[in-house]
């Protein structure tokens, strides 16, 4: 006979370990594989951060895709300062969602897909660190869900400034318009409760980007200021929202809907033929280039 106990998941009393049903409740009780599932979640989030870990999850998925697609060769051929400030083929970022504003009319999934692609080893490294440390203070406070949703739209409203203010030169990626969305979030919840400490975070952020972008011109500021303002705003309306549990479910299913819809953004990005057509360009750039490489003077 089996000895031990276990805990019903709908009423949180303990049973036998032979019980079927809950002796307390009466409702089922979960078999073995179930039981493993609904403790693998329990653990994913009890510290209250589920999705900050999914979002980073995402982004690390992402760029291994980039890694695979751009072939071990081609990333590491550079030496370890290429592979930390970028070394990924233009199609490769495209192959796996990278804005591109000139295609921007038939690739609209795009302002999405790309909030999850970085371009080096460096910028998704600063940019999940970020996301880490504004994840395990906004979410417990928005909740995950709002918080999810914070991410995707900031994230995908600062790469729609992008295309607005570079037009068909807009090629872009990265989180971190999605980062400064939550940074303006964090802000917006602290003016509505009347903390001052928002001011030193506004100011002491506001140095810091403008030191990352005179020491890098390629720092897509449109991004961060269309992020910023997004999330700023949702974050005053999530703050002053009244009763928000009563419409749980209902922001739930929007995230988890947000969510699919970036999964799906990244595979519409690896199916288009935009990328494919690049990278022939770019095989066809390097045979010439070996060619000339090769013919004598």
């Amino acid at each position: 006979m089996a000895h031990g106990s276990r805990v019903c998941p709908s009423c949180g009393r303990i049973n036998s370990i032979d019980d079927k049903s809950c002796f307390h409740c009466g409702k089922n009780l979960p078999g073995p594989v179930a039981s493993s599932l609904l403790g693998l979640f329990g653990n994913f989030s009890e510290d209250g951060l589920p999705a900050t870990k999914v979002l980073i999850g995402m982004c690390v998925i992402v760029y291994a895709l980039a890694m695979v697609s751009d072939g071990a060769a081609a990333v590491l051929g550079g030496g370890l300062g290429s592979l930390a400030f970028g070394s990924f083929a233009p199609s490769t970022l495209m192959r796996v969602g990278a804005l591109l504003g000139r295609y921007i009319d038939q690739e609209p999934w795009r302002v999405l897909s790309a909030v999850f692609v970085h371009s080096s080893l460096l910028h998704i490294g600063m940019n999940m660190l970020g996301l880490m440390r504004l994840g395990s203070t906004l979410e417990p406070h928005f909740r995950s869900a709002r918080f999810l949703l914070l991410y995707l739209v900031s994230g995908a409203l600062g790469f729609v400034c992008t295309v607005w203010w570079r037009g068909d030169m807009a090629f872009s990626v990265g989180a971190s318009g999605a980062i400064f969305g939550l940074l303006g979030a964090f802000i917006g919840a602290l003016m509505i409760r009347r903390n001052p400490g928002w001011q030193q975070l506004f100011f002491s952020n506001l140095i810091l980007a403008a030191a990352f972008t005179f020491f890098s011109p390629r720092i897509d500021n449109a991004a961060h200021i269309g992020g910023f303002v997004s999330g700023f705003a949702l974050g005053l309306l999530l703050e002053l929202e009244r009763q928000p549990r009563r419409r749980d479910r209902v922001v739930a299913g929007l995230a988890l809907t947000g969510l699919l819809a970036a999964v799906g953004s990244i595979v519409l990005s690896a199916a288009s033929p935009v990328w494919k057509e690049q990278r022939r360009g770019e095989l066809r750039w390097r045979e010439e280039a070996e060619r000339r490489a090769l013919d004598p003077e």
